[in-house]
């Protein structure tokens, strides 16, 4: 069926010799007399009524150009057979296809109203050319077929818009698609980014200090900076190991996400403090009010904003920070403040650190503010979210200073 296909196609992107071969093709049986039983011996076409026939099946080479003008023509040919045939004839049929083509063009009510039109204007040529009874159910054949071709037009029409509404709703629905997959390679893009830096800036952090350290002592006090080699070699296999828990994600796209995300929560908040401490900088740690079940996400979050905010007073600070962890009936209240030295050149960074923090905070309905509080201090303080479910009881330690 290629060849058909192909006939199809061609038929398609050439309309006007289409419409000369369906003309052609109306030209024979629109030669016939009369169809209908009226009263009377059957009339004989005659040569003007014949010519008026060929010149109506023509007509119909434009009528998916002009099909107004071949409306109007061919109804006006068909009245004039009518009228010398004495009675309706098969070369009405140029006004069909006419009426046909222009109701598949049209709006309903237009399409309806030339049907109704052309049907009334032939049953007037009608009763004037021959001796029609009104109550006879053969006068309003042609009447009759007016408004039939009219209803296939119609039909036709609308089938052609639902298969157009259908296509165009395939074709929204892929770029929709294409869209959401593309929302979901950048969302995936910015979470990456973001696990990649709250693993590497903490612990990166932690080895430049460390490694400066063994190396400002390196020649006068061996034992301390061999110490502060075995906290780059504890920092560093952290964060290869965390890395390579991050990789995997890329790497095994069909593993379940709770084996394979490098998930951290505030259990591990003890290690936490114990690493910047490591580094020198001062903390001090204080829990207010019971702590609360706290959901995974939620628990990711307070942990990675508790150590980024850590690494930028370390970073930028004076030596010493302040950690508050409140559990309440909102939620969960962290704040760390620390001293800033005047003066003091700021460490150099990538200066995403608090872009990313606003970015965790508000993907889980928190919110976040940071800057300067007064009195040389800057703090960060962060609310989110908690579910009102159970909580783990545990007394709120007293303040620790190291």
């Amino acid at each position: 069926m290629t060849w058909w296909r192909r006939a199809q196609a061609w038929l398609r992107a050439h309309p006007t010799p289409a419409d000369a071969l369906l003309a052609i093709l109306v030209i024979g049986p629109a030669f016939g007399g009369r169809v209908n039983a009226l009263p009377g011996p059957p009339i004989a076409p005659t040569v003007p009524s014949q010519l008026l026939v060929v010149a109506s099946c023509l007509t119909l080479i434009l009528r998916r150009r002009c099909p107004t003008a071949v409306w109007g023509a061919t109804l006006t040919l068909g009245v004039a057979v009518v009228l010398l045939q004495n009675g309706p004839s098969p070369a009405l049929l140029p006004l069909l296809v006419s009426l046909y083509t222009l109701a598949s063009r049209w709006p309903v009510p237009r399409a309806l109203l030339a049907a109704f039109g052309s049907a009334g204007l032939l049953l007037v040529a009608q009763s004037f050319a021959t001796d029609d009874r009104w109550d006879r159910a053969t006068t309003y054949v042609v009447p009759t077929w007016c408004v039939l071709s009219a209803v296939v037009g119609i039909s036709v029409r609308q089938q052609r818009r639902a298969l157009a509404e259908a296509r165009e709703r395939a074709r929204f629905a892929e770029e929709s698609r294409e869209e959401e997959a593309q929302r979901r390679v950048t969302e995936e893009r910015l979470r990456i980014a973001r696990e990649l830096h709250d693993v590497v800036a903490h612990q990166i952090a932690v080895i430049n200090v460390q490694s400066g350290v063994a190396e400002h002592l390196q020649a006068v006090n061996p034992d301390r900076a061999g110490e502060a080699l075995r906290h780059v070699r504890e920092a560093s296999g952290q964060v290869l190991a965390e890395m390579g828990a991050l990789l995997g994600v890329l790497r095994d796209g069909d593993a379940d996400d709770a084996a394979r995300d490098p998930v951290r929560g505030l259990d591990q908040l003890d290690e936490l403090v114990a690493s910047v401490r490591r580094t020198g900088l001062q903390v001090v740690v204080r829990q207010e009010g019971t702590r609360a079940a706290l959901a995974p996400l939620v628990d990711v979050t307070a942990y990675r904003i508790v150590e980024e905010a850590l690494t930028n007073a370390h970073k930028h600070g004076a030596g010493a920070a302040h950690l508050l962890l409140a559990f309440g009936a909102p939620g969960l209240v962290i704040e760390v403040t620390n001293p800033v030295e005047p003066g003091r050149e700021p460490a150099p960074g990538s200066g995403r650190g608090l872009a990313g923090m606003y970015e965790r905070v508000a993907a889980i309905g928190g919110t976040l503010r940071a800057g300067p509080s007064g009195r040389g201090q800057f703090s960060v303080r962060v609310e989110l979210p908690a579910p009102a479910g159970s909580t783990v009881p545990q007394p709120a330690p007293a303040p620790v200073i190291s």
